[in-house]
């Protein structure tokens, strides 16, 4: 294909015009990232905002006063708990790691509040991997699941009750893995 000198210059000419563009565009994306990053940016154009925004994890659903750590929960004892203290509820999220014998208490304080457990977190158990045995509180209303997903070493899990009595739940193990524990 054979171009005109004119063609070649207007080609060599838009060719030249693209890369100042593009190489002066680099600079232009790096001093926006430099002073985002620094918190120069004002929130309704920085990335950095608006992502943090975006990925924060609302409480509101728990109910007024829930606490921010929804992830893990606040450890107290041998326990890790979502707080509602609005309602001085306390939701199991998981024991602390390498707990065996497991006693989720009923009432504890916390920070000058006073809370009941009311519940457990459907995978409370699945992280207690190191827990075999596992008491549950009398004021415990809902499971929410939790004993199907139980970890694969629990044998004993024991449901408190308000009369001093315990029922007990033994989990049978397969031989080959018991003897793995």
């Amino acid at each position: 294909m054979n171009l005109s000198p004119e063609e070649l210059a207007r080609e060599k000419r838009d060719r030249l015009f693209r890369r100042l563009l593009l190489w002066s565009l680099i600079p232009l994306a790096l001093g926006y990232l430099i002073a985002d990053g620094v918190g120069l940016l004002p929130a309704e154009i920085s990335v950095r905002i608006r992502n943090n925004n975006r990925n924060a994890v609302d409480p509101d659903y728990l109910g007024e006063g829930a606490d921010p750590d929804m992830v893990l929960g606040i450890a107290i004892g041998d326990t890790r708990f979502r707080l509602n203290y609005g309602n001085g509820h306390a939701v199991v999220t998981r024991p602390v790691f390498g707990v065996e014998e497991w006693i989720i208490p009923a009432h504890f304080d916390y920070q000058g509040t006073h809370f009941t457990v009311v519940a457990l977190d459907p995978f409370a158990f699945l992280y207690a991997t190191h827990a075999h045995t596992i008491s549950l509180p009398p004021t415990l209303e809902h499971d929410n699941g939790a004993p199907e997903l139980n970890a694969a070493c629990l044998r004993h899990l024991y449901l408190r009750k308000h009369d001093g009595s315990a029922q007990h739940i033994t989990y049978p193990r397969d031989p080959e893995t018991t003897g793995q524990l």
